[in-house]
């Protein structure tokens, strides 16, 4: 989904290598892994024989699903998975066919694919962070020993130097890069609730074939579905809300320091004005106060989503979908913006 839905915004608000990751692509090939791994756990159970079993992988394997007939069916159904299953039985054949998908549904693949594309996701996010913190610690041995003035509450205050500044900006991110990797693995959990929560149509070998599913898709099983619970997602979006957050107090601190001129710091490049050719605008740093907002935006929208009635809703779970993918992409635009506009410090604070 773009944001704003102009095309000229793609290149300031899109990350096209995190939006590959919820693409329909990806997400197909999710939904593929999780029935082949579905196919070996009803082995693993016995309910499949294991000579049958590898042939249905091997044609799960191979099958290219309709995407235009998904996308259609998916106004009906409200979810992709239905049309999904229903090409896939016709093109699967053999002993055993007739158990595929035997004990999963939609939301048990839907889920299942959006916590592997986060996954991805917290992979791409923490090499760019890794890269953004080098930045800001080749501009600190560069300036930091220069001469600062602090402001608070927009009044000048006393004088500190470079280093302080930048350290205020680069501590939250290092927290940030090591609560990521316990994030991703709290919630590399998989899905697998069947239809109403509780696997019943499985019944004693529910347990098995859940821990096959985790086992062969490198995930975690929890040892419950969380259909209604939408924790997984609503951590990750904090997150990332949270990082968002710090990149923009960073991109809010250089365009007010750009405001005060050379002596708080000098920038390379720089926007153009159609009215003033004299003028550099912080174009970079405005985008990271813009994500920021953006994102502040849509966690709230994801704490609504988190209100399933029942057992499980359609319009929450539509919700989440709409704004996760987008706060992922705004997260990855903020560090790329992040990285270009540290790149642009030529000095900061007065040089000795």
């Amino acid at each position: 989904m773009d944001a704003g839905g102009h095309g000229w915004t793609s290149g300031l608000f899109r990350d096209r290598e995190i939006a590959e990751h919820f693409a329909d692509t990806a997400t197909f090939a999710s939904f593929a892994r999780f029935e082949q791994a579905l196919i070996r756990g009803l082995a693993q159970a016995g309910l499949v024989d294991t000579g049958d079993a590898a042939p249905l992988i091997d044609q799960i394997s191979a099958f290219e699903p309709d995407h235009a007939a998904i996308e259609m069916a998916t106004v009906r159904d409200g979810v992709p998975v239905p049309e999904y299953v229903r090409q896939l039985r016709s093109r699967v054949s053999g002993p055993g066919s007739d158990l595929l998908h035997f004990g999963a549904t939609s939301q048990d693949l839907v889920d299942t694919a959006a916590i592997e594309a986060l996954g991805q996701t917290g992979a791409i996010l923490a090499l760019r962070l890794d890269e953004l913190l080098a930045l800001l610690a080749g501009v600190t041995a560069a300036n930091g020993a220069n001469p600062l003035r602090a402001i608070t509450r927009m009044q000048p205050a006393l004088g500190f130097q470079a280093s302080d500044r930048l350290t205020a900006w680069a501590q939250p991110l290092d927290d940030l890069r090591t609560r990521l990797k316990d994030l991703t693995g709290r919630t590399r959990i998989l899905q697998f609730g069947g239809a109403v929560g509780n696997l019943q149509a499985l019944g004693n070998n529910a347990a098995i074939i859940a821990q096959t599913i985790a086992d062969e898709l490198g995930l975690n099983w929890p040892g419950h579905s969380w259909h209604s619970s939408r924790a997984p997602m609503i951590a990750h979006a904090n997150w990332m809300s949270e990082l968002t957050g710090a990149l923009g107090k960073i991109g809010q601190d250089i365009a007010l320091m750009a405001l005060r001129g050379d002596n708080d710091i000098r920038l390379s490049g720089g926007g153009s004005s159609s009215a003033m050719p004299h003028k550099q605008n912080p174009v970079t740093a405005e985008r990271l106060v813009t994500l920021a907002r953006f994102n502040a935006t849509l966690l709230s929208a994801m704490h609504q989503s988190q209100i399933h009635e029942m057992e499980r809703s359609g319009a929450a779970w539509m919700l989440e979908w709409m704004i996760l993918p987008q706060m992922c992409e705004t997260a990855g635009a903020s560090l790329i913006a992040a990285s270009a506009l540290v790149r642009s410090i030529e000095s900061m604070g007065e040089p000795g």
